[in-house]
């Protein structure tokens, strides 16, 4: 698998502003982390006592592993200006390391015959503000239900860690990085840990039989593949809540990490469930995944049954708020915004009425805030209060960046990106907000070439073809973005978007009648769903008509699409910047 974050030093090219780079760095292996300032190694955030020299030592061979560093280099570095008898000194700070690693077999440091020594295991440079915490990967848990109880065992994985990622001391790969590996029985746990940036693998299975659930859990060690523990654990169904908490905990106390007793309280604290919600509940939330129009109206209805039939069960309703904020944004276009986002913002309020410190729903609210309600300063609070609950959850950081983007305000928004791709690195959408950055920073061939690594991960994504396609656009290359737009509307069924971006290529090739054949399918769209005024806009903006173009601004304005958010820092809309009318719409929603 691939990920495609950026660090400190792409930031610094990408902004060109001398952004220092961190000498200090941080490196992770198995369940172990140390890094080169504090120079204490940390097992899942447990100090280990090392002599100094044996910490040089560690340090020298992980700067090269999977190469052997001979007595000789050995030497030079770490005694320089100072005779030692170098093998004899080196073979005690060796076994001084194995001891505390655990690994006297040598499944860390393999010893190589009269000629040194090898770092064997896979090392991770990690981010700083990580370095101490234990890492971990909850895989998909298997079904070994009925075939048509699929989207229990993936439920029960994402609930797993959701429960897990309530402790601070242990990062755990969040649900869009795991399910990649679903049904993926051949590739190596060793790599996947490498894959995913953690030391510890848990993978298992569910059964789901009438009113019983037993779920068997398994342990690895990342960089060893070694089995560390192992149990099955059964419940009633209405006790799920209960059993996912001990599961965790249980975890938590296997691999060793920190616990502090305000998150002992918050992993024990559970409540019955009513079985039928809790299922109904689970279906919602597969569907949602799914994220098209229809699965999200489908994952929508079964959040209002697990409501109907258990009012109190406060992840419903955030997952119902999830829902109509997506089904209210451009690109989904599931909803009319005016319709679906004072619904998200009501599920998200009932949502913390029962349970104020739910990080999602804060995050729900936040996102109607920023792109429908035009409130920043509530926004930002918002996000920053889920930030607070849960460390973790990505979802936040990316929209604190939406946010902070919209505002022009590029650098912060490309640090937050940032956090959330390494929160998620195989999230679609936090890949593409990394994209986002370099395109709104009009640095359209860094945005190109990263677009083209996404579409490795997701040929054809029509979300992809878009934003690739408007780099080219913007470019100069208009050729180029309407090959790209074409497939976008054939991959995507002619949804919305893809035809208003045809239609704005053509216009800006000079293509007026190709053009207005595009503005006559949206009209023809539109006598069967939902089509947002803006994406009018956006044609005649092309074939720089500006009365008709601000004629449906002005009606998109009324409706308050999602987009409009970003008409500040829109590199397509330059031919309209001058105008007096822009500005006023810029002021009106609040970006200038």
């Amino acid at each position: 698998m691939k990920s495609f974050g950026y660090d400190d030093e792409i930031l610094t090219d990408f902004f060109g502003n001398g952004m220092s780079i961190q000498e200090n760095k941080s490196y992770q292996f198995g369940p172990f982390s140390i890094d080169t300032q504090e120079r204490q190694l940390m097992r899942s955030g447990t100090a280990l006592p090392l002599p100094p020299q044996a910490v040089d030592t560690l340090l020298a061979l992980i700067a090269s592993a999977g190469r052997t560093l001979t007595y000789h280099k050995l030497g030079k570095l770490l005694w320089p200006d100072t005779h030692v008898e170098v093998e004899n000194a080196l073979a005690k700070n060796i076994a001084q390391l194995r001891k505390a690693l655990g690994s006297e077999n040598g499944e860390y440091i393999k010893t190589i015959h009269k000629l040194g020594y090898k770092f064997i295991a896979p090392v991770i440079e990690i981010r700083e503000d990580l370095a101490s915490r234990g890492s971990l990967a909850v895989l998909p848990l298997a079904n070994h239900s009925h075939p048509d109880q699929a989207f229990f065992a993936d439920g029960m994985t994402e609930e797993l860690i959701s429960h897990l990622m309530k402790i601070e001391a242990l990062r755990v790969c969040p649900r869009t990085s795991v399910m990649a590996y679903k049904d993926v029985s051949n590739k190596p746990l060793r790599e996947i840990a490498q894959d995913l940036k953690v030391g510890w693998v848990v993978e298992g299975s569910v059964l789901h039989a009438s009113n019983r659930i037993r779920i068997t859990v398994r342990v690895f060690e990342g960089a060893t593949e070694k089995k560390v523990w192992a149990e099955t654990y059964e419940k009633d169904v209405q006790d799920v809540l209960a059993l996912q908490s001990e599961v965790a905990s249980a975890i938590a106390r296997e691999i060793r990490v920190k616990v502090t007793p305000n998150e002992a309280v918050s992993l024990a604290k559970s409540r019955a469930v009513v079985p039928e919600a809790y299922t109904a509940y689970l279906r919602g939330r597969y569907f949602w995944n799914k994220r098209t129009p229809e699965d999200l109206k489908r994952g929508a209805e079964y959040f209002r049954q697990t409501i109907d039939q258990d009012p109190t069960y406060a992840p419903a309703h955030a997952g119902l708020a999830d829902t109509y904020v997506l089904l209210g944004t451009n690109g989904y276009d599931g909803m009319p915004p005016s319709e679906a986002m004072p619904l998200a913002k009501a599920a998200a309020k009932r949502a913390l009425e029962i349970d104020d410190a739910l990080a999602e729903a804060h995050t729900s609210i936040g996102y109607v805030k920023l792109a429908y309600d035009w409130d920043w300063d509530g926004a930002e609070k918002e996000f920053g209060r889920s930030i607070e609950l849960n460390p973790a959850y990505a979802t936040a950081y990316l929209w604190r960046g939406h946010h902070l983007m919209a505002l022009g305000r590029l650098e912060e928004a490309a640090q937050e990106m940032q956090r959330a791709l390494e929160l998620e690195p195989l999230s679609i959408p936090c890949n593409l907000a990394v994209g986002w950055c370099f395109y709104y920073a009009r640095q359209y061939d860094r945005a190109i070439q990263h677009y083209q690594r996404v579409l490795e991960m997701t040929p054809n994504l029509p979300l992809v073809l878009y934003e690739f396609g408007l780099a080219f656009l913007n470019k100069g290359l208009p050729q180029q973005a309407l090959a790209e737009f074409q497939k976008a509307d054939t991959s995507s069924g002619g949804a919305a978007v893809a035809i208003m971006l045809l239609g704005h290529a053509h216009a800006r090739l000079g293509q007026k009648a190709e053009a207005y054949e595009q503005l006559a399918r949206l009209d023809q769209k539109s006598k069967q769903t939902y089509v947002s005024a803006i994406y009018k806009a956006f044609i005649y903006a092309g074939l720089d008509e500006k009365d008709k173009a601000f004629e449906w601004f002005e009606k998109a304005y009324a409706e308050r699409p999602t987009y409009l958010i970003y008409l500040n820092v829109e590199p397509s809309m330059d031919n309209l910047r001058s105008d007096p009318r822009y500005r006023d719409l810029l002021e009106r929603v609040g970006l200038v």
